[in-house]
């Protein structure tokens, strides 16, 4: 998810993302899974304030 700039900072994604889980749990959903960017810090305190965990890191392909 993408916040704009001034509105940063004030809760309003991580809002966004309890609410999408809230609403998936409804649905019956009992895991979600979640790729961050590592640099971005702001995005992975908010996601383990929200009960995500780090368990490991990725990398992406791209073959022409």
């Amino acid at each position: 998810m993408w916040t704009p700039p001034a509105l940063r900072n004030r809760g309003f994604g991580r809002a966004v993302v309890a609410g999408s889980l809230v609403a998936a749990r409804q649905q019956g959903v009992l895991r979600a899974v979640l790729f961050a960017d590592p640099a971005n810090a702001a995005a992975g305190r908010a996601y383990l304030a929200l009960g995500f965990q780090t368990v490991g890191d990725y990398g992406l392909v791209l073959f022409q």
